[in-house]
């Protein structure tokens, strides 16, 4: 019997009710609630798909704004709302499906303050997350796969495809984001919410299944991205479209699919993904990647995104990593680095406003210096005082100060500024120019964790690999490089927080990160996203952005560094955090996401996909 293509659409109706009253000055409490209705089943003769509604629903009195580590472990009675997809397949055929969710009319209160948080249930009672935790967002395009239409927030796509009966159960979480201030809500707001499943059998993907590149004899990946958006006929004509597009604004983040753009990197014309991006996946060496951008020489930069297109969370990454184990000299903001450092007495005079003038720090008469652990003692007459009430004091003693009686450096005090800000002495163990600081010879934590993953997983695919510049770009916007200087910033610093103009040229030869660049060696083609690629994609800095493609809801690396803090001796690099942001200030010794980047060679073919979670290309064996 003839299949026919099923397009009706299953729908779970949730509704969601806030009432907002004021409580004291600045809290306010949530009342929501939902219901979830069966609305259809559908059924030929060759396929059943259908919803089954739990009991409970959603029903929370006095809620107030949580963070995600609580809502996402929310299970008391009315916190969570259960169903399951069920599907009874004959014959070899899909059903392609999707869960996503539309506001109703009448809303008085945004959904860009509810968190959505959806898992899968295993039969043993444990959880899969299916979508991290993210804010309202409607996708503007409608997908051909699922039936789903536009102007609705896609919260999962999936696929039915065994034969016989099938079952999958999910849960559902909706909490008031953190960051919403209630002081000024006024009371009163409601807002209202469907949760709908769309389906479609995979007999119409079949039809609708883009293969435009195989059509057309774009065989490589690295043509086929470019062409792909608008099926265009050439290759220069693709390129002429996306640069007709100009420079997109980064002060803002991207929360849509924005495509394609172009900016100019060292080898020539690049072309980056940007936003909400659906059609940057990729199969290779067994694991989904996503294209960054094509570099200037037409290989294919890609950053590691898990072993399936439905991985989430800390899936797409290899693990948490340091980026460096030790943090108290500039150099360890290298990807490699150089410990050449000798005992500096006198490194001038400078103005300090590190400390809070009210609190009590340590302060001795003198000071030694440990040669085996490279510590600063603090010795003679200890003393607690306070920048406010002793700066007299202070200043007549020529006294010395760290944070605590041991540290990494420490400060002779020689002067009065003012009341908030004193004159200091650093005194350190630390590299005796910024060339040495700059100088690569001994690999960073994080080198080391991804060059252990790559011999591990790719070694037997370096074929497909290219040679090219990773940029852990240490050209300086201010300051010295090295400790003389309160704070150094280097380059990604002023580009992507002051300026707004990320960049994907690298300043200095000793920051190309390459196999073939001796002055930066690598051992293997491996490393990380910048922060100036990060900004392309849609990050910016301090801004939350849960809905362009590099987000996972996790803190992860990039490779730039961004600034050296002498005062308190801190290496920091840029990072992203679990809200999508930018951001510039952690230290290097913090445990973060190890997302790996590779680039395939510009002559590397595909054999299918159009570069969607459903039919990621897939490189050619």
């Amino acid at each position: 019997m003839k299949k026919e293509k099923i397009k009706n659409i299953l729908t779970i109706g949730v509704t969601l009710v806030l009432l907002i009253t004021v409580i004291g000055i600045s809290y306010a409490a949530f009342n929501y609630s939902g219901i979830g209705q069966k609305l259809n089943t559908i059924t030929t003769g060759a396929i059943s798909m259908n919803y089954i509604e739990s009991s409970n629903v959603i029903s929370m009195n006095n809620a107030l704004p949580t963070t995600d580590n609580t809502g996402k472990k929310r299970l008391n009675t009315g916190e969570y709302f259960d169903f399951t997809v069920k599907s009874s397949i004959k014959g070899n055929t899909d059903i392609n499906y999707e869960i996503a969710a539309k506001e109703e009319s009448g809303n008085t209160f945004s959904g860009k303050n509810i968190k959505f948080y959806l898992t899968k249930v295993n039969s043993d009672g444990t959880e899969e997350e299916a979508m991290p935790p993210k804010t309202y967002s409607e996708d503007t395009t409608s997908n051909v796969y699922t039936g789903r239409p536009a102007d609705m927030m896609s919260l999962f796509v999936g696929n039915l495809n065994q034969q016989g009966d099938t079952e999958i159960k999910y849960r559902l979480r909706l909490w008031i984001d953190e960051s919403y201030n209630p002081q000024n809500d006024n009371g009163g707001l409601v807002y209202k919410v469907k949760v709908n499943v769309y389906g479609q059998t995979s007999d119409t993907v079949a039809k609708v299944e883009d293969t435009y590149c195989k059509d057309n004899g774009f065989n490589t990946l690295s043509d086929c991205m470019l062409v792909m958006n608008n099926h265009e006929s050439t290759v220069d004509t693709a390129k002429t479209n996306i640069k007709s597009k100009g420079t997109p604004d980064f002060s803002k983040t991207a929360t849509t699919d924005e495509g394609l753009f172009m900016s100019e990197d060292d080898e020539g014309e690049s072309y980056y993904y940007r936003g909400a991006v659906k059609n940057n996946y990729v199969s290779f060496a067994g694991n989904i990647w996503r294209i960054i951008r094509r570099n200037g020489d037409g290989s294919i930069r890609m950053i590691y995104s898990g072993k399936s297109t439905s991985d989430t969370g800390d899936e797409v990454a290899i693990g948490n990593s340091q980026f460096n184990s030790k943090y108290w000299d500039s150099t360890y903001v290298g990807y490699k680095y150089n410990e050449k450092f000798s005992l500096h007495e006198n490194n001038g005079t400078t103005g300090h406003n590190w400390f809070i003038n009210t609190q009590k720090y340590n302060y001795g008469t003198g000071y030694t210096f440990d040669e085996s652990t490279k510590k600063f003692t603090l010795t003679g007459t200890i003393k607690q005082l306070t920048w406010k009430d002793n700066s007299d004091e202070i200043v007549a003693g020529n006294l010395y100060s760290c944070l605590n009686t041991s540290c990494n450096v420490v400060y002779k005090v020689t002067g009065y500024q003012n009341d908030t800000t004193m004159t200091v002495q650093p005194i350190s163990y630390s590299s005796d120019s910024y060339a040495d600081a700059v100088t690569n010879t001994t690999n960073s934590t994080m080198k080391n964790t991804l060059d252990t993953w790559y011999k591990n997983n790719l070694t037997s695919y370096a074929s497909y690999l290219a040679d090219e510049t990773f940029c852990s770009d240490r050209s300086i916007s201010s300051g010295s490089g090295y400790l003389p200087t309160p704070t150094t910033y280097y380059g990604a610093y002023n580009r992507n927080l002051n300026r707004r103009t990320p960049s994907l040229k690298c300043a200095q030869d000793n920051d190309k990160f390459k196999v073939s660049n001796a002055s930066a060696k690598l051992d293997y083609p491996i490393s990380l996203i910048t922060a100036d690629e990060a900004a392309m994609a849609g990050g910016v800095y301090n801004t939350a952005n849960s809905n362009y493609y590099l987000y996972n809801g996790q803190y992860f690396w990039t490779l730039s560094p961004s600034n050296f803090e002498s005062r308190a001796s801190n290496a920091l690099v840029w990072y992203v955090l679990p809200s999508g942001s930018l951001f510039p200030w952690n230290n290097v010794t913090y445990s973060f996401g190890a997302r790996p980047v590779i680039n395939l060679k510009a002559d590397t073919q595909i054999t299918k996909g159009d570069g969607t979670a459903l039919n990621p290309y897939v490189v050619k064996s």
